[in-house]
């Protein structure tokens, strides 16, 4: 059998190459360096000048992750010199300024030897829409901004109305998701006095529910709704605040949500099919369940 000898390396091969050249260089710019860190009123400043000598200046900036945060807005929070040198990056003091951004949640940031900058961006996800002042934002799910003005791709997202809406906006969401065919019609909750919501209807129609059960009362309405086509009598107000009374009026202004603007201001839904009997209902006046119970007893 024939053996292979391997060739002898040479003892001081493992120092060849250009990494550990810069290496060396390093420590040897940073032995002289020694009585300008001490006598130097910004000593990072040295260690710049030493890290850029040797090789370590700041060449690439790796960005992955980022969808809605601009590259430019990413760049200018790194805060980077043109000259600067990886040794004098703060990681740390990087994470910060860039989980400050409107859309970062997470910031990641890594130092890549020689000359390069690794920084990982994740961000909030879009949960819906804020309206108050007349200003209609984009929010994250815990109601925070994530930007004061509503992209094409947003326009879709659920809306909410009203001082401190963002704030509770999960809150609301749950309630109309256990209702999802009140849900399919609503184009709006509003936020009333920081106690209650009112739903704005794609027809114009608005729902006010009471500060506690307000899920109870969806559940109500839902009833109400299967006895005849309540939510298709157009521009009415019903008011389920009271737990043993549902009354019913027209809304004449079409502006019954408070702190909402005008409907025609609002991105309206589907077209609701018309229907003789429920508009018949809401120029009455008269309570709707009243008319079905004395319908049925005829």
């Amino acid at each position: 059998m024939r053996s292979v000898t391997p060739s002898r390396r040479h003892p001081d091969a493992r120092f060849a190459g250009p990494m550990p050249g810069r290496i060396l260089a390093l420590v040897v710019l940073l032995g002289s360096g020694g009585a300008g860190l001490a006598y130097s009123d910004d000593p990072s400043a040295v260690i710049d000048v030493v890290g850029r000598a040797s090789g370590f200046q700041v060449r690439y900036v790796k960005l992955t992750g980022q969808k809605e945060t601009s590259d430019s807005a990413i760049v200018a929070s790194v805060g980077l010199d043109p000259s600067a040198s990886l040794l004098t990056v703060d990681a740390r003091e990087t994470r910060q300024r860039l989980e400050a951004l409107p859309w970062v949640t997470k910031a990641t940031v890594r130092k890549i030897l020689p000359g390069t900058l690794d920084v990982e961006i994740e961000e909030a996800e879009a949960f819906a829409r804020w309206q108050i002042d007349g200003t209609e934002m984009v929010i994250a799910k815990d109601g925070s901004v994530l930007t004061d003005e509503v992209p094409f791709a947003y326009r879709n997202l659920p809306l909410v109305a009203g001082s401190g809406a963002n704030e509770r906006v999960d809150e609301a969401r749950t309630l109309l998701e256990a209702h999802p065919g009140i849900d399919a019609r609503t184009v709006a909750a509003v936020l009333v006095n920081d106690r209650r919501w009112d739903l704005r209807l794609a027809n114009g129609a608005t729902v006010r529910l009471p500060e506690k059960d307000a899920s109870r009362a969806l559940s109500r309405l839902e009833d109400l709704e299967a006895q005849g086509a309540l939510l298709a009598a157009g521009p009415i107000v019903i008011d389920m605040r009271l737990v043993d009374r549902t009354t019913v009026q027209l809304d004449v202004d079409g502006n019954a949500a408070e702190g909402l603007d005008p409907i025609d201001n609002l991105p309206q839904g589907p077209s609701e099919p018309f229907d003789p009997l429920a508009a018949t209902i809401a120029a009455s006046g008269l309570d709707p369940l009243a008319l079905a119970i004395a319908e049925a007893q005829q």
